[in-house]
C-alpha cells in the first residue's frame, strides 16, 4: 500500500475521503498536531477579529442579551464587569475556546479508547495518542465551520454582529429561531450540522480500524452526543 505523508493530502482526505485517511492512519496521524494547531488558530483568529469588529456598547448589550433574567443589582454589576473586560473579549474568547476544543478533543480520545476494547470486532494495537489523533481528525469539520463562521463576519456590512453568528448550521437557526431567552435556546444553538459531520467521520474511523460494521460504528460515534444532549433535554 501507498503511503500518503503530504500533508495538503492528509488534510484533504479527512474532507473529502476519510476512509482512504483511515486506511493510512499509522502514516498520517503525525499529521493530526499540524490538524490541531490550524483548527485551535482559526479558532483563536476568528474570534480575536469577530469580537474586536463591535462597538463595546453593542457587544456588552448582546452579552447581556444571552446572560438570561437577572435583578437590578445583578444586572448593573455584570455591565460593570463586561465594560472593564470588553476590550479583551475577543482575546479571551480565543483562548478559552482553544482549550476547549483540546480538552474536547482529549476527552472524546478517551471514549474512543475505551469503545475500541468494549465493542471493537477487532481492538487495534492503538494507545492514547493514537487515539488522540483520530479525535483530531473527527473534529476537522470545525475548521470548515470556523471558515464558514470567518466568510459570514468579513463580507459582513457591520461589525456589530450577533454573538450567535458562530452558530450559524445550529438546529436553532436553521429551523427553529428561539431567542436567547426560551429555555430551548442553547441547547439547539449547540446541535449543529458539523458535528453530524463528526459522527460520520468517527464511524468511518471505527468501521476500519476496529472492524465494525457500519450501523455499530455510527451508534457508538454517536452515544456521547446521545446521552450529553439527552441528559441536558431531561433537566430543561
Amino acid at each position: 500500500m501507498t503511503t500518503l505523508t503530504a500533508t495538503p493530502m492528509v488534510m484533504l482526505d479527512v474532507f473529502v475521503a476519510p476512509q482512504s485517511l483511515f486506511e493510512r492512519f499509522s502514516s498520517a496521524k503525525k499529521w493530526s498536531w499540524l490538524a490541531l494547531l490550524i483548527l485551535i488558530t482559526l479558532v483563536v483568529g476568528s474570534s480575536y477579529v469577530f469580537f474586536n469588529g463591535m462597538s463595546e456598547q453593542w457587544l456588552i448589550e448582546q452579552q447581556l442579551m444571552h446572560a438570561g433574567d437577572m435583578t437590578p443589582a445583578e444586572r448593573n454589576a455584570a455591565m460593570e464587569m463586561m465594560q472593564q473586560t470588553a476590550k479583551y473579549t475577543g482575546l479571551l474568547g480565543g483562548i478559552f475556546g482553544s482549550i476547549f476544543q483540546v480538552v474536547i478533543t482529549a476527552i472524546f480520545a478517551g471514549y474512543f479508547m475505551l469503545s475500541s476494547k468494549l465493542f471493537a470486532t477487532k481492538s487495534p494495537d492503538f494507545r492514547y495518542g493514537d487515539w488522540f489523533s483520530f479525535s483530531v481528525w473527527t473534529q476537522m469539520p470545525m475548521v470548515i465551520s470556523t471558515l464558514g463562521f470567518i466568510a459570514l463576519f468579513m463580507t459582513a456590512s457591520t461589525g456589530d454582529l450577533p454573538l450567535g453568528l458562530a452558530n450559524y448550521a445550529s438546529l436553532n437557526q436553521l429551523f427553529l429561531n428561539f431567542e436567547p431567552s426560551h429555555s430551548f435556546y442553547t441547547l439547539t444553538e449547540s446541535l449543529n450540522l458539523f458535528s453530524l459531520w463528526s459522527i460520520i467521520i468517527a464511524a468511518i474511523g471505527f468501521k476500519h480500524c476496529c472492524e465494525m460494521p457500519f450501523a455499530k460504528a455510527l451508534a457508538v460515534s454517536a452515544m456521547p452526543y446521545l446521552i450529553c444532549f439527552g441528559l441536558w433535554f431531561a433537566v430543561i
